[in-house]
């Protein structure tokens, strides 16, 4: 990043950033921040200097990219790549606003900066599969217009109960947990919100305070969606809850044999099979 150079902070406002940051905050991590200089933040300067773009705004709007990541790195918010795990706040400063930033309308892209720190940090002590859907719903977005509005509904369609509840018409999906563990082999199931369902390796369990071998799945209205590790630290114990569906399956589904284990709430209907690595899910149709 050199001095001067269009779109982007003078170094000396990042040194003197980075000597505060490290004065201030004992977890400070350098190398995580020069991750930070050399890859995110130069997509987003080269990004922010586009033909007709105010190099004063630009400049303003990057420096207060920097301190809030600064801030995301003292607080432990923002994981370097090599963690092989991702929060929100990984996400938004990494991928989304180097990314998206650029095409928000200019007026509006400090409001849309100050929208995703804020539900970054408010992220930070939510449950950990909070996380996973926020992370999965928003690795796929294409723009940041109305961004908060569209993930506050994303968090009421998680975590409110859905309109219709599971009746003896439902749709069955078959979800094949190695996709993203090849060794997940899935035993006991929970439910941690109407629709969010928690998935225990049978063998990989809780030990010591560590997280046991997890993954989770958003049972939406369509075809279920991957959360990936859930970060859950409970031990459940296999339960064999049913419903008429779960009973026509066994019967007429030749890919549905003896139930490891089963669980149901009103809305929704999941089990593990004996001699598989797919869970069976059911939703109302």
């Amino acid at each position: 990043m050199a001095e001067g150079e269009p779109g982007r902070p003078r170094m000396s406002f990042v040194q003197e950033l980075e000597a505060n940051a490290r004065a201030r905050f004992v977890r400070w991590d350098s190398a995580l921040w020069q991750e930070l200089l050399a890859g995110p933040v130069a997509k987003l300067g080269e990004a922010l200097s586009t033909p007709g773009a105010r190099p004063e705004q630009s400049e303003e709007l990057l420096r207060a990219y920097l301190r809030l990541g600064a801030e995301g790195i003292g607080l432990g918010y923002l994981y370097p790549a090599s963690a092989g795990r991702q929060n929100f706040f990984t996400l938004a400063w990494s991928d989304l606003l180097p990314r998206l930033l650029a095409k928000v309308p200019e007026a509006g892209r400090a409001d849309v900066l100050a929208q995703l720190w804020n539900l970054a940090e408010n992220l930070e002590s939510a449950p950990p599969w909070v996380q996973r859907v926020f992370c999965r719903v928003s690795a796929e977005l294409t723009s940041l217009s109305d961004i908060e509005s569209r993930l506050r509904e994303t968090a009421a369609q998680a975590m409110e109960p859905p309109k219709a509840k599971l009746g003896n018409k439902s749709q069955p999906y078959l979800v094949h947990m190695a996709a993203e563990d090849s060794r997940f082999l899935p035993g006991a199931v929970h439910f941690l919100a109407p629709t969010v369902l928690c998935v225990h390796d049978r063998h990989r369990k809780a030990v010591a305070g560590r997280e046991a071998a997890t993954q989770g799945l958003w049972l939406t209205d369509g075809a279920p969606m991957r959360l990936g590790a859930m970060g859950c630290r409970e031990t459940p114990e296999p339960t064999h809850e049913q419903t008429p569906s779960l009973t026509w399956l066994t019967w007429n589904d030749p890919r549905v044999d003896d139930w490891y284990a089963t669980t149901v709430n009103d809305w929704r209907a999941a089990g593990t099979l004996h001699t598989s690595q797919f869970v069976v899910v059911l939703v109302p149709s």
